[in-house]
């Protein structure tokens, strides 16, 4: 028994301080059995906080590659989620190289809803990396969520604060997903490991809706007036054009892009459902009325 310790994976988990990586944290805090959690941070002053809190961390900086080899010491499976910019291709490619040097065994991917035929810069690039994960030699698993539900409802801003939200597809239907969900596939995932999900392919889509749609199901379930601002592509494309990060800005191109094909309706490949949070967790993912019982009413 006093060696049992050795035989647990480690899970790195890269994005830890992010909306999703925080919710995987949730979960395995809940249930690490057979695990090893260490998070990472760019900021060795989140790392000093988690490891003053008795948790294992670590620094690593993915745009600084000298951090990566000591933050992969002795870990089995890497949850990897890159930044948001143009930078992700590069980023990825050093993160996995290092891995497969390291002895990593199993890498977690987040990506994007793709058809792998999208015209679409940035589903393009999560195209690309996973192809060179899986050329790797690394076992792998990619988790591909839709329209992440959070970003309009929670973020920017909250509507509890605004009592609206914004779409910027023409009110175009949108396969939707809510993060919370993700962090928990994801932690079943990482938790579990390649004997159960080695080679997945789990796509996250619980409901077709307009945002006119949503806006119906959050105003009926809180019993408040919830609105849907119903813009176009040119409109998230003069905030786009303000960014001054090239970086940023070119992965935001991207995105406008995104909302463009989806007004003009040519995005059908990503207007299904498609609940693979079943598959994984043996429950359905969260619906939006479901959210709204918890978080509006």
């Amino acid at each position: 028994m006093g060696n049992s310790i050795n035989k647990k994976s480690r899970v790195l988990i890269i994005g830890a301080t992010g909306r999703i990586g925080s919710y995987i944290i949730k979960e395995l805090d809940k249930n690490n059995e057979g695990i090893i959690v260490r998070l990472s941070s760019k900021d060795k002053h989140i790392v000093e906080k988690w490891q003053h809190e008795g948790r294992e961390a670590t620094v690593l900086d993915l745009d600084k590659p000298d951090t990566f080899l000591s933050a992969l010491e002795d870990v089995d499976r890497v949850f990897l989620l890159t930044s948001y910019t143009s930078d992700m291709l590069r980023q990825s490619k050093m993160l996995i190289d290092v891995s497969v040097d390291a002895g990593v065994k199993h890498m977690v991917h987040l990506g994007v809803f793709t058809s792998r035929r999208d015209l679409i810069p940035h589903f393009n690039w999560h195209d690309l990396i996973e192809s060179y994960i899986e050329s790797s030699g690394l076992s792998w698993t990619h988790i591909h969520p839709n329209v992440i539900a959070d970003s309009s409802l929670v973020v920017d801003p909250p509507i509890k604060e605004t009592g609206s939200f914004t779409v910027f597809n023409n009110d175009m239907p949108q396969g939707w997903f809510f993060a919370s969900d993700i962090g928990a596939a994801s932690a079943a995932v990482l938790r579990e490991g390649p004997k159960k999900h080695a080679g997945a392919n789990y796509f996250l889509s619980i409901e077709l809706l307009t945002g006119s749609e949503v806006a119906k199901i959050l105003s009926e379930v809180s019993g408040k007036e919830i609105k849907c601002n119903v813009m176009n592509a040119e409109a998230l494309k003069v905030h786009t054009d303000q960014i001054p990060s090239v970086s940023i800005r070119t992965y935001m191109e991207s995105a406008n892009i995104t909302m463009q094909l989806s007004t003009e309706g040519r995005m059908k490949a990503q207007e299904v459902i498609r609940d693979d949070v079943q598959t994984i967790l043996g429950r359905p993912g969260l619906t939006m009325a479901e959210w709204a019982k918890q978080n509006l009413a």
